[in-house]
């Protein structure tokens, strides 16, 4: 830019690849749906060619004309550029061939489209046309959605074509929302790989939340401070308030026992839950064997607990009712099978209820997103009404609420696991604490 401080200039470029990465994925999906998966990569690989291209032209820029061109430093640095932008225009010959190459230019245009709409619009804002347009906003709508209905009646009939057939297809029944590995999937669908990566897409979820997870965790610890950061800030309160819930529910004593394991345990199921509302991302709490294992493995925990806390033998004792008298010994062929279910279906429970909640959460929100293309169909557009953006709020409550659930749950079947006698003696101790306090207060 002409006149202007080099900072802003550098802004102006950084801007540029913010919105230039926001458009391809735009551009990307919207190919991936309407047209077919592969043409979508090409467009993203496309954008990510293009504005690879243009760090390189800017490096080589200032290695040429910086304050220090001549020097060893910068004839290196210059030669490095060049021979990254070599090595650029042998993966773009690449790609030209094995992708489409259309879809694969439209995305190379991309930032320069962006170039040019970011210099005519810094133009337009400050003139008195601009102003006049944007002092009447009825007519500014009216002109936008003109011109949005004027550039879909424009678009080739190949991708009109399209949508309406996916809007066809939709209509049908509702699915999940499309993730990262299902557009894979789809784009490499004779592929050997494909099939394994969308068979295990679950679990492949599931441990990218728990490797973000473990990297939030360390770089939440790493170095701590007196005044804590944001991040730092965040992770103690979480611990703080977490450590006062289940210590509340088990006590002092055996609270600081099983924290570890029912903090990790709501962070993690929280963290999953939340995990489908980033877009192409997926809840692996949606999905039964997900929410099975951590019922096993809640369900495998609470038995270790009671067998190492009780003992075999008072193990079995627990599972028989404790008899302490002849009444009890009686029962103990009727009450021994139903601990028995009882216990197993723990984890069924546990499973089916966060399953239930998130998955019929994630076709809630699937089902008004259809809505709201449908409300629109007259048009012909491949848009619609953002109808399922009002349950988010919703969707964020569920899911923390069937953490806590799930958590509070498998608490009480640990509680239920120690010995009886230090429960009674808690709680005597809690009701003591209140009459002794009282009678004082009388006397």
């Amino acid at each position: 830019m002409i006149g202007s401080p080099p900072n802003m200039g550098l802004e102006f470029l950084r801007r540029v690849r913010t919105s230039s990465l926001v458009a391809g994925a735009v551009l990307a999906l919207m190919l991936a749906r309407y047209l077919a998966p592969a043409h979508g990569l090409a467009a993203a690989l496309g954008v990510l060619w293009s504005l690879t291209n243009l760090a390189l032209i800017e490096r080589l820029v200032v290695a040429l004309t910086g304050s220090d061109r001549g020097q060893p430093p910068a004839v290196r640095r210059a030669g490095v550029t060049v021979a990254g932008m070599l090595g650029l225009f042998l993966a773009g010959a690449l790609l030209l061939a094995s992708l489409p190459p259309q879809s694969l230019l439209w995305g190379f245009l991309v930032p320069f489209a962006v170039m040019v709409l970011k210099a005519a619009s810094l133009i337009l804002l400050g003139s008195r046309a601009w102003r006049r347009f944007a002092g009447d906003p009825r007519g500014a709508l009216v002109t936008i959605v003109s011109v949005a209905v004027a550039l879909w009646a424009a678009a080739p009939a190949r991708v009109r074509a399209a949508a309406e057939a996916a809007g066809h297809a939709e209509s049908q029944g509702p699915e999940k929302f499309p993730n990262l590995i299902t557009v894979i999937s789809r784009a490499f669908p004779n592929e050997p790989w494909s099939h394994v990566l969308h068979h295990f897409e679950a679990v492949i979820f599931a441990m990218l939340v728990g490797a973000i997870l473990c990297v939030l965790a360390l770089l939440a610890s790493r170095n701590p401070k007196m005044i804590p950061g944001p991040l730092q800030n965040v992770a103690e309160l979480a611990v703080e308030k977490l450590y006062d819930f289940v210590v509340g529910i088990l006590g002092p004593k055996h609270g600081r026992r099983f924290f570890p394991f029912l903090a990790t345990l709501f962070v993690y199921i929280l963290a999953m839950n939340l995990f489908g509302l980033i877009p192409f991302m997926d809840s692996p709490t949606s999905s039964l064997n997900i929410t099975f294992a951590l019922g096993l493995t809640v369900f495998v925990y609470a038995q270790w607990v009671g067998i190492r806390s009780l003992g075999p033998v008072g193990y079995v004792d627990h599972l028989m009712g404790s008899p302490r008298n002849l009444t009890g010994w009686i029962l103990v062929p009727l009450m021994l099978p139903i601990h028995v279910l009882g216990e197993l279906a723990k984890p069924i429970s546990l499973s089916c209820r966060l399953f239930g909640n998130i998955f019929g959460e994630d076709m809630l929100m699937v089902a008004f997103a259809t809505l709201g293309v449908s409300m629109l169909a007259f048009a012909h557009l491949p848009i619609g009404l953002p109808m399922h953006a009002i349950f988010y709020p919703l969707a964020l409550l569920t899911s923390a609420l069937q953490a806590l659930v799930f958590t509070v749950l498998s608490t009480i079947y640990i509680l239920l696991m120690l010995p009886h006698d230090e429960h009674e003696h808690h709680d005597e101790a809690h009701e003591v604490e209140p009459v002794s306090h009282e009678a004082r207060r009388i006397s």
